[in-house]
Protein backbone atom coordinates (compact mmCIF):
# COMPACT_ATOMS: atom_id res chain seq x y z
CA UNK A 1 0.00 0.00 0.00
CA UNK A 2 1.07 3.33 -0.50
CA UNK A 3 2.17 6.15 2.01
CA UNK A 4 1.56 9.73 1.74
CA UNK A 5 3.29 12.91 3.40
CA UNK A 6 1.07 16.12 3.33
CA UNK A 7 3.08 19.41 3.95
CA UNK A 8 5.62 18.06 6.62
CA UNK A 9 7.69 20.46 8.44
CA UNK A 10 10.16 19.30 10.98
CA UNK A 11 13.04 21.30 13.13
CA UNK A 12 14.96 20.71 16.48
CA UNK A 13 15.69 23.65 18.09
CA UNK A 14 16.77 26.07 15.82
CA UNK A 15 17.56 24.15 12.84
CA UNK A 16 14.89 23.33 10.10
CA UNK A 17 15.36 20.49 8.51
CA UNK A 18 12.99 20.41 6.16
CA UNK A 19 9.68 22.77 5.16
CA UNK A 20 6.43 22.16 3.70
CA UNK A 21 7.41 18.48 2.18
CA UNK A 22 4.97 16.80 -0.13
CA UNK A 23 5.62 13.08 -1.36
CA UNK A 24 4.14 9.87 -2.38
CA UNK A 25 5.66 6.72 -2.45
CA UNK A 26 3.78 4.47 -4.47
CA UNK A 27 3.33 1.08 -3.73
CA UNK A 28 5.20 -2.38 -5.64
CA UNK A 29 8.44 -0.67 -5.86
CA UNK A 30 11.38 0.08 -3.86
CA UNK A 31 12.27 3.93 -2.44
CA UNK A 32 15.89 4.61 -1.28
CA UNK A 33 16.57 7.51 0.32
CA UNK A 34 19.64 9.13 0.22
CA UNK A 35 21.56 12.26 1.23
CA UNK A 36 24.50 13.88 3.24
CA UNK A 37 24.18 13.67 6.87
CA UNK A 38 21.77 16.22 8.67
CA UNK A 39 19.47 16.36 5.90
CA UNK A 40 17.24 14.56 8.08
CA UNK A 41 16.79 10.76 6.20
CA UNK A 42 16.41 8.98 9.77
CA UNK A 43 13.72 11.54 10.96
CA UNK A 44 11.48 11.83 8.03
CA UNK A 45 11.45 8.17 8.21
CA UNK A 46 10.51 7.79 11.84
CA UNK A 47 8.06 10.54 11.03
CA UNK A 48 5.92 7.99 8.19
CA UNK A 49 6.70 5.29 11.20
CA UNK A 50 4.69 7.53 13.76
CA UNK A 51 7.84 7.45 16.32
CA UNK A 52 8.37 10.59 16.12
CA UNK A 53 6.36 13.92 15.30
CA UNK A 54 6.26 16.69 12.73
CA UNK A 55 5.89 20.24 13.44
CA UNK A 56 2.85 20.51 10.55
CA UNK A 57 1.15 18.35 7.94
CA UNK A 58 0.46 14.51 7.93
CA UNK A 59 1.37 11.03 6.58
CA UNK A 60 -1.26 9.32 5.32
CA UNK A 61 -0.55 5.38 5.34
CA UNK A 62 -3.14 2.54 3.81
CA UNK A 63 -2.46 -0.35 4.96
CA UNK A 64 0.17 -1.72 7.90
CA UNK A 65 3.26 -0.79 8.79
CA UNK A 66 6.75 -1.85 10.04
CA UNK A 67 10.46 0.45 10.74
CA UNK A 68 13.12 -1.61 11.40
CA UNK A 69 16.21 1.18 12.55
CA UNK A 70 20.15 0.68 12.54
CA UNK A 71 20.58 0.45 15.84
CA UNK A 72 17.51 -2.00 16.51
CA UNK A 73 16.39 -2.80 19.63
CA UNK A 74 16.14 -6.04 20.72
CA UNK A 75 13.41 -7.53 23.51
CA UNK A 76 14.32 -9.14 26.08
CA UNK A 77 14.44 -12.87 25.30
CA UNK A 78 15.73 -15.20 22.82
CA UNK A 79 15.93 -14.53 19.27
CA UNK A 80 13.22 -17.05 18.63
CA UNK A 81 11.14 -15.36 20.91
CA UNK A 82 11.95 -11.75 19.09
CA UNK A 83 11.26 -12.76 16.04
CA UNK A 84 7.75 -14.56 16.48
CA UNK A 85 6.84 -11.00 18.60
CA UNK A 86 4.36 -9.68 15.93
CA UNK A 87 2.46 -12.94 16.20
CA UNK A 88 2.50 -12.85 19.76
CA UNK A 89 1.28 -9.74 20.31
CA UNK A 90 -1.52 -10.79 18.06
CA UNK A 91 -2.28 -14.13 19.59
CA UNK A 92 -1.40 -16.02 16.75
CA UNK A 93 -0.38 -19.43 17.87
CA UNK A 94 -1.40 -21.76 14.98
CA UNK A 95 1.53 -24.12 13.02
CA UNK A 96 1.36 -21.92 10.00
CA UNK A 97 3.25 -18.70 12.37
CA UNK A 98 5.47 -20.94 13.51
CA UNK A 99 6.35 -22.53 9.98
CA UNK A 100 6.76 -18.52 9.32
CA UNK A 101 8.81 -18.07 11.77
CA UNK A 102 11.39 -20.97 11.19
CA UNK A 103 11.55 -20.13 7.78
CA UNK A 104 12.69 -16.45 8.56
CA UNK A 105 15.52 -17.87 10.75
CA UNK A 106 16.26 -20.19 8.20
CA UNK A 107 16.74 -17.65 5.65
CA UNK A 108 18.43 -14.92 7.74
CA UNK A 109 20.85 -17.49 8.45
CA UNK A 110 20.29 -17.53 12.40
CA UNK A 111 19.67 -21.54 12.58
CA UNK A 112 21.24 -23.06 16.08
CA UNK A 113 21.03 -19.00 17.58
CA UNK A 114 16.89 -19.94 18.10
CA UNK A 115 17.23 -19.85 21.89
CA UNK A 116 20.15 -17.42 22.68
CA UNK A 117 19.24 -14.33 24.73
CA UNK A 118 18.70 -11.41 21.65
CA UNK A 119 20.72 -8.71 23.67
CA UNK A 120 24.04 -10.85 23.85
CA UNK A 121 24.05 -11.37 20.04
CA UNK A 122 26.69 -9.19 17.63
CA UNK A 123 25.49 -5.96 15.95
CA UNK A 124 25.27 -7.88 12.91
CA UNK A 125 23.04 -10.65 14.27
CA UNK A 126 21.02 -7.94 15.95
CA UNK A 127 20.04 -6.46 12.92
CA UNK A 128 19.09 -9.24 11.09
CA UNK A 129 16.97 -10.56 13.95
CA UNK A 130 15.15 -6.70 13.64
CA UNK A 131 14.49 -7.46 9.89
CA UNK A 132 12.92 -10.95 10.50
CA UNK A 133 10.60 -9.83 13.07
CA UNK A 134 9.94 -6.86 10.49
CA UNK A 135 9.19 -8.99 7.44
CA UNK A 136 7.49 -11.98 9.38
CA UNK A 137 4.50 -10.57 9.39
CA UNK A 138 4.18 -9.76 5.99
CA UNK A 139 3.39 -5.71 6.38
CA UNK A 140 2.36 -3.96 3.47
CA UNK A 141 4.66 -0.84 4.18
CA UNK A 142 8.63 -1.68 5.39
CA UNK A 143 10.12 1.43 6.75
CA UNK A 144 13.81 0.51 7.06
CA UNK A 145 16.90 2.80 8.20
CA UNK A 146 20.21 1.25 7.03
CA UNK A 147 18.95 -2.21 6.80
CA UNK A 148 22.33 -4.19 6.16
CA UNK A 149 24.85 -1.09 7.81
CA UNK A 150 26.29 -3.65 10.39
CA UNK A 151 25.35 -7.15 8.35
CA UNK A 152 28.73 -9.10 7.28
CA UNK A 153 29.78 -7.92 3.46
CA UNK A 154 28.90 -11.73 2.79
CA UNK A 155 25.42 -11.80 3.79
CA UNK A 156 24.25 -8.45 2.39
CA UNK A 157 23.69 -10.30 -1.42
CA UNK A 158 21.34 -12.56 0.91
CA UNK A 159 19.79 -9.52 2.89
CA UNK A 160 19.02 -7.69 -0.32
CA UNK A 161 17.33 -10.91 -2.10
CA UNK A 162 14.45 -11.08 1.05
CA UNK A 163 13.83 -7.68 0.49
CA UNK A 164 13.71 -8.09 -3.54
CA UNK A 165 11.36 -10.97 -3.06
CA UNK A 166 9.11 -8.61 -0.37
CA UNK A 167 8.51 -6.18 -2.89
CA UNK A 168 7.54 -8.73 -5.76
CA UNK A 169 4.38 -8.40 -4.23
CA UNK A 170 2.02 -5.08 -5.95
CA UNK A 171 0.60 -4.23 -2.91
CA UNK A 172 3.27 -3.95 -0.99
CA UNK A 173 5.93 -0.60 -0.57
CA UNK A 174 9.83 -0.59 0.88
CA UNK A 175 10.74 2.26 1.85
CA UNK A 176 15.19 2.92 3.07
CA UNK A 177 17.39 5.24 4.28
CA UNK A 178 20.71 4.06 2.60
CA UNK A 179 23.98 5.63 2.25
CA UNK A 180 25.23 2.77 -0.09
CA UNK A 181 24.84 4.25 -3.61
CA UNK A 182 25.52 1.32 -5.36
CA UNK A 183 22.77 -0.66 -2.91
CA UNK A 184 20.18 1.97 -4.02
CA UNK A 185 21.22 0.83 -7.40
CA UNK A 186 20.70 -2.63 -6.96
CA UNK A 187 16.93 -2.54 -5.04
CA UNK A 188 15.15 1.10 -5.56
CA UNK A 189 12.49 1.09 -8.40
CA UNK A 190 12.85 5.38 -7.43
CA UNK A 191 15.93 7.04 -5.66
CA UNK A 192 15.12 10.12 -3.48
CA UNK A 193 17.92 12.29 -2.83
CA UNK A 194 17.28 14.85 1.02
CA UNK A 195 19.45 17.66 -0.13
CA UNK A 196 19.77 21.54 0.44
CA UNK A 197 18.46 23.84 -1.35
CA UNK A 198 19.64 27.28 -1.84
CA UNK A 199 18.09 28.43 0.83
CA UNK A 200 20.77 27.64 4.11
CA UNK A 201 18.63 25.24 6.05
CA UNK A 202 15.68 24.44 4.13
CA UNK A 203 16.55 20.70 2.55
CA UNK A 204 14.39 19.96 -0.37
CA UNK A 205 13.40 16.14 -1.56
CA UNK A 206 14.28 15.55 -5.13
CA UNK A 207 13.14 12.26 -7.11
CA UNK A 208 15.50 10.46 -9.44
CA UNK A 209 14.14 7.81 -11.25
CA UNK A 210 16.25 5.03 -11.75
Amino acid sequence: MSIECLSLSKSFKSKLLFEDLNLKFEKGICHCISGENGTGKTTLLKIMAGLEKSDTGTVIKTGSCTYSGSNPYMLHGTVLENIQYPFTLTRQSDPSSREKVMAMIKRLGLQGLEQRTATSLSSGEKQKVALGRALVWNPEILLLDEPTANIDSSAVGKIEEILLDYIKSPNHTLLLVSHDLEQAKRLSGKSWILKKSNEPGHPVLSAIST
